[in-house]
């Protein structure tokens, strides 16, 4: 990892973890911690379980703001040159990010990417692309985790980065059998669903759902859907007998509300945290938060 600016007169990066005395310095002190920026609140929330006391996590992206469409100002960027190690999600999720990702990176910053590392999923039936939205699924959660634990790892083997990796994967275990009985009320055949965009591949796979149809096209909410997307999704719907649309709290409602209208007033818009955490202190405030609450109002709109 590269040292910080308050790190780059200690001894080695072993020193992290180590105490005055230990690593011989005089200039070292409390405020010689690791400092880990993550692009997204997600991912922050994750590094935070990780890193636990041994260090701090700042989060570059705002809550309620679109990861895919975020650009960093010069003062964000500039933090992530100042980090000891970027955490990002990968798998062009933060396609604003990735000049100033490169740049982090040729400076010798650490960037870790986690979403390459959980297992992903393509998109679609024809597999070109893979899927970022990896926390959709709790499971893979941990696994990232895990992964993040051993990269830290490699450069302080003391910090206790594998051991609370492991508990957090146990816990996202735990989760995952509470979320599993959250939506049980569902039949089957009711599991099916129509989302704002393909931000649930990870959701639906784990759980047994269809994803019907998508307002806004493709695995990233850049794209525009045309009038004849918007009205051969309309027809599904009507054909299906589907009535909810699932919305999320970081984009606008504007063209599920536009879809809804013209099915009629029957057809219910529900909000989901997707690209983003809720509130802190809400209850989507923290990822297993986040991802239980989606559940119960999934539950609540199909079951």
């Amino acid at each position: 990892m590269k040292p910080s600016p308050r790190l780059r007169l200690a001894a080695s990066a072993m020193c992290l973890a180590l105490t005055l005395v230990a690593c011989g310095d005089p200039r070292a002190s409390a405020d010689d911690e690791l400092v880990v920026v993550a692009t997204t609140s997600i991912l922050g929330d994750i590094a935070s379980q990780v890193v636990g006391d041994e260090g701090q996590v700042d989060v570059l992206i705002p809550i309620g703001v679109d990861a895919h469409d975020f650009a960093p100002s010069a003062q964000q960027a500039g933090l992530l040159v100042t980090a000891d190690l970027v955490v990002a999600n990968g798998l062009g999720l933060e396609a604003g990010l990735a000049d100033v990702l490169a740049a982090a990176a040729g400076d010798g910053v650490e960037v870790v990417e986690l979403g390459p590392r959980a297992d992903p999923l393509p998109f679609g039936s024809e597999g070109v692309e893979l899927d970022p939205h990896f926390w959709m699924d709790p499971t893979r959660v941990g696994r990232a985790a895990e992964a993040l634990g051993d990269q830290l790892a490699t450069a302080n083997v003391e910090g206790g980065w594998q051991v609370r990796a492991a508990a957090y994967a146990s816990e996202m275990e735990a989760l995952d059998a509470d979320i599993d009985q959250a939506l049980s009320p569902i039949a089957d055949d009711q599991r099916r669903m129509v989302t704002n965009h393909q931000a649930f591949g990870y959701f639906a796979a784990r759980y047994g759902f269809e994803i019907v149809g998508v307002v806004i096209p493709g695995g990233s909410t850049l794209a525009e859907p045309s009038s004849a997307e918007l009205a051969e999704l309309v027809e599904v719907m009507r054909q299906e007998g589907l009535r909810v649309i699932f919305t999320e709290t970081s984009q606008p409602t504007t063209l599920a509300d536009a879809v809804a209208a013209e099915l009629g007033s029957e057809v219910e818009v529900v909000e989901l945290f997707t690209e983003a955490l809720g509130e802190p202190g809400s209850d989507a405030g923290t990822l297993s938060g986040m991802l239980l609450t989606n559940a119960e109002r999934i539950a609540a709109a199909l079951g």
